[in-house]
């Protein structure tokens, strides 16, 4: 018994190893980063054989190695393009709180995932510098089911702002509105004028 639960264990090692350096391996393929993720997006999909779902959920999975927090929730990223994301999250067990609803500390994690992946394709990622200052949700409606996070955000037009907000729409199966996430972002979109820069990425918690 104790050897077959050792061999299940190491197979578990094993998989979870070989998972892990074929999502890095497909990354550098790729030539992208998580900082820049829309090159990524692009690039996965130029993989013809790869069916689209597919690219969907190697995109997520490579999200979620950069941005830990994001992988508590199983989610999936459906579309992005310039100033626009769109993500779709289930409700499971991990997700939801004891009133089966999906925790609030999940709706936020899922709109800021979606929101900063939207910001972030605006951004020159080897100069821009942009830092997230805050998160204000409203819960308009109880959260069941099947939920997509969208992000949709205008050029800048300002170079020189300093502060930008932006907003993230949480909806349910029937396409109402159960939250939507203002996220207030401190940047520096000048980098040109600055010694030393700092790449802008999805922001740790």
């Amino acid at each position: 018994m104790s050897i077959g639960l050792a061999l299940v264990g190491l197979a578990a090692v094993f998989y979870i190893t070989a998972y892990n350096m074929f999502i890095q391996m497909l990354t550098q393929r790729l030539g992208g980063s998580i900082q820049d993720p829309l090159q990524l997006w692009e690039a996965l999909q130029t993989i013809g054989l790869l069916p689209i779902r597919t690219r969907a959920w190697i995109f997520s999975k490579i999200v979620g190695l950069a941005n830990p927090y994001a992988r508590t929730i199983d989610f999936r990223i459906t579309e992005l393009r310039k100033g626009k994301a769109c993500g779709v999250m289930k409700q499971s067990k991990i997700n939801s709180n004891p009133f089966q609803r999906v925790h609030e500390a999940a709706l936020i994690t899922f709109g800021e995932t979606v929101g900063s992946l939207a910001f972030l394709t605006l951004l020159n990622h080897t100069t821009d510098i942009a830092v997230l200052t805050n998160i204000n949700a409203d819960y308009v409606k109880v959260s069941k089911g099947l939920l997509t996070a969208s992000s949709v955000i205008p050029p800048f037009k300002d170079r020189e702002a300093t502060e930008l907000i932006t907003h993230v729409l949480i909806k349910n199966a029937s396409f109402e509105t159960v939250a939507q996430l203002t996220l207030t972002w401190k940047v520096d979109l000048l980098g040109a004028s600055h010694t030393h820069t700092i790449p802008a990425a999805i922001p740790s918690k």
